[in-house]
């Protein structure tokens, strides 16, 4: 079957939304929680780093801390406003980016890689690749695509801080190829969100596919949940 057409992204809740449905004050009111801990070692002290799609700077605060220099990139003006002066800001579309310098490590973080349209997807790469230096690395992270496939309606994580459940979620095929749409409710004290987007799930093979496409090596997980993968520019 084919879906309707709809849209992709959609957001409520309080504060203003992005284009793609992410809520600023959601995002400004977060808290780093370990994500990149683990890749320390890929983000030595001065390493250039650029952070594409930093939102509100989450990451790339973190990075500042392991003494990277950083440069961010996000096309809303409204997050990059709640990122440290200290990081080097700039509003634009990641397909669009065209920065004069190459850089260590391109980090392309929250799954940006799949997003429904392929033509994205193939964009967000090509820039990481034109941006990379010869001798850097890309380092991205998937969503992963069984949980994609198989997630249900209600709860998905707790703290003590902030809630997660899937409020709606529906499968279809779109141009033969598989697409999930869902709809996450964020439960912050007495404030809530919900981000609805349109994902598709990449096996690892298609995600080397992907990479190889723009020029890069085969890629190397780098966590046990195969969640985070880094991969270099083919000499």
């Amino acid at each position: 079957m084919k879906a309707d057409p709809q849209p992709l992204f959609a957001g409520t809740g309080p504060g203003s939304q992005t284009h793609d449905g992410c809520s600023v004050e959601l995002y400004r009111r977060a808290r780093y929680a370990g994500e990149i801990e683990h890749l320390r070692g890929h983000f030595l002290p001065g390493t250039s780093v650029l952070d594409l799609g930093c939102g509100t700077g989450l990451l790339a605060h973190r990075l500042l801390d392991f003494g990277c220099t950083v440069t961010g990139v996000d096309n809303s003006a409204e997050m990059l406003a709640h990122v440290s002066d200290r990081v080097r800001r700039v509003h634009a579309d990641i397909e669009r980016l065209e920065l004069p310098e190459r850089f260590d490590v391109v980090l392309l973080p929250s799954g940006l890689i799949n997003h429904a349209e392929a033509s994205i997807r193939h964009a967000f790469i090509a820039a990481a690749s034109r941006h990379v230096a010869p001798h850097g690395q890309l380092i991205l992270q998937c969503q992963n695509a069984h949980w994609l496939r198989t997630a249900v309606l209600g709860p998905l994580s707790r703290s003590s801080e902030l809630a997660i459940e899937v409020a709606a979620l529906d499968r279809a095929t779109v141009d033969g190829v598989e697409q999930v749409r869902m709809t996450l409710r964020y439960l912050m004290g007495d404030d809530a969100w919900t981000h609805s987007f349109a994902l598709v799930p990449l096996d690892e093979s298609a995600i080397a596919a992907l990479l190889r496409h723009h020029g890069f090596d085969e890629p190397v997980a780098l966590d046990d949940a195969r969640r985070w993968f880094a991969a270099k520019p083919r000499r």
